[in-house]
């Protein structure tokens, strides 16, 4: 069964959440077919377009508001996506996209993500990070909070990157080069005693201190 755009039902309205893997024709083939079976409970209610961590551009957010937004008739319209660049794109044609308070505010909500990240890939999130999945090499994930990867960690992450030095980092498999923790970071070899296993990752008088779990 090819991917589709999955509707999921919160308590801020319908979230129509898109896969990655689709090309602007795709993305308009499945807008439609939304539209077509499940037009009626999208009227005159709130809409939220998560588009995960998609690297869509200028036509086909122009695709998605074409062929979903404006034909579902929805009275108010939400945009989510934790890719830095769409977010960019997004707010500069003025649209409403999820509130991101700051680390530390009242009501902050860490962030799930369900899969894998793939090189070039980037994640930006105010507080905690949960990845149930690899962090490949060339990906980044930077929080304000701590960041749990569930996988193998490759790439970057960067906890507490608002400056709080009480974030931690967990992996379940470690193999980066380079962690960073608020103001600190630190460069890893293949031959550490800790590579490929699971690590937890903090800081201790003012050093970043690699933990091996049991």
């Amino acid at each position: 069964m090819g991917s589709h755009i999955l509707l999921k039902g919160t308590r801020e309205g319908i979230r129509c959440i898109f896969p990655e893997d689709k090309d602007i024709i795709g993305i308009e083939q499945m807008c439609d077919e939304v539209v077509r079976e499940s037009g009626h409970i999208l009227r005159d209610g709130t809409l939220i377009v998560d588009l995960q961590g998609r690297e869509s551009n200028e036509g086909e957010i122009v695709a998605i508001l074409k062929n979903l937004v404006w034909s579902s008739g929805a009275r108010e319209v939400v945009w989510m996506s934790y890719n830095p660049n769409v977010r960019r794109i997004l707010k500069s044609a003025g649209f409403c996209i999820e509130n991101r308070p700051s680390y530390g505010s009242v009501g902050v909500r860490g962030l799930f993500i369900f899969k894998s990240l793939r090189s070039g890939q980037k994640v930006e999130h105010d507080s905690d990070v949960f990845i149930l999945g690899n962090v490949n090499d060339g990906s980044e994930v930077w929080a304000g909070g701590n960041i749990w990867v569930w996988g193998k960690l490759q790439g970057l992450v960067h906890a507490g990157c608002h400056g709080d030095e009480d974030a931690h980092v967990l992996v379940k498999v470690f193999e980066s080069n380079q962690v960073r923790i608020g103001k600190l970071y630190s460069s890893i070899e293949k031959d550490c005693s800790y590579w490929g296993k699971p690590v937890l990752v903090y800081v201790q008088e003012n050093t970043i201190i690699f933990k091996e779990i049991q």
